[in-house]
């Protein structure tokens, strides 16, 4: 019986009734690592420990039969030499190398059109602070034009494909199949909101916080 005051953290068995959905906010931070020389590793040690919870939580609440994989449109069929190029010496790679070995799928959650739109306005809505921008579009439409309006109606564009992104890899995840457990590892701070039925459980190891303080301390 818990002490008056104090709350007992539930054990993760408790949460056998839903399907559950495990959670890891990243960063590429093996790209970003190249690129800002930080020591790679302190990059295997997140994902090590990232795979030391995730099997804490296979072994406690059953296998994970989907693996949610951000970036990759929802038809594409792969398997684990997807993430060859990751070293399969990595903690990255062996990490998801047992959990396919062990038969959880591979499924994206995205849809290629949507995110290719998403880009471009993205980088219209950045270019369009240059003067040189500014100037050639003035040069066709005229010298009255309303470049803020452009800007707000680039703002609003960017707001709603990114709102339909997230509705999409919303609707995927909750198709994930009655009494089965499951994988999201998407970047840290993307939008998203999980279908309800689902534990979610965030796996945020000590290493993650070091690693993006490093990140932002490079930049």
């Amino acid at each position: 019986m818990a002490e008056l005051g104090k709350i007992e953290k539930p054990e993760a068995n408790s949460f056998k009734e839903n399907r559950k959905l495990y959670v890891v906010p990243t960063l590429p931070f093996e790209e970003l690592s190249q690129e800002m020389d930080i020591d790679r590793a302190k990059v295997e040690r997140f994902w090590g420990e990232v795979r030391e919870k995730i099997e804490y939580f296979r072994s406690t609440c059953g296998s994970i039969s989907m693996v949610y994989v951000e970036g990759m449109d929802e038809d594409e069929t792969k398997g684990i030499e997807f993430f060859e190029r990751l070293g399969k010496e990595s903690n990255h790679y062996k990490f998801l190398k047992t959990l396919t070995d062990a038969g959880a799928k591979l499924k994206g959650i995205d849809s290629i059109t949507s995110l290719r739109q998403a880009k471009l306005l993205y980088d219209e809505y950045s270019i369009s602070f240059s003067p040189e921008t500014e100037e050639i579009h003035k040069g066709f439409y005229g010298k009255d034009i309303d470049f803020n309006k452009w800007r707000e109606y680039l703002a609003k564009k960017i707001q709603e494909t990114q709102d339909g992104i997230g509705k999409h890899a919303t609707g995927i995840i909750n198709e994930l199949p009655e009494n089965t457990n499951g994988v999201l590892i998407f970047t840290d701070g993307r939008p998203i909101e999980y279908p309800g039925g689902i534990d979610v459980f965030q796996i945020r190891p000590p290493a993650f916080d070091e690693l993006s303080k490093l990140l932002r301390d490079k930049m």
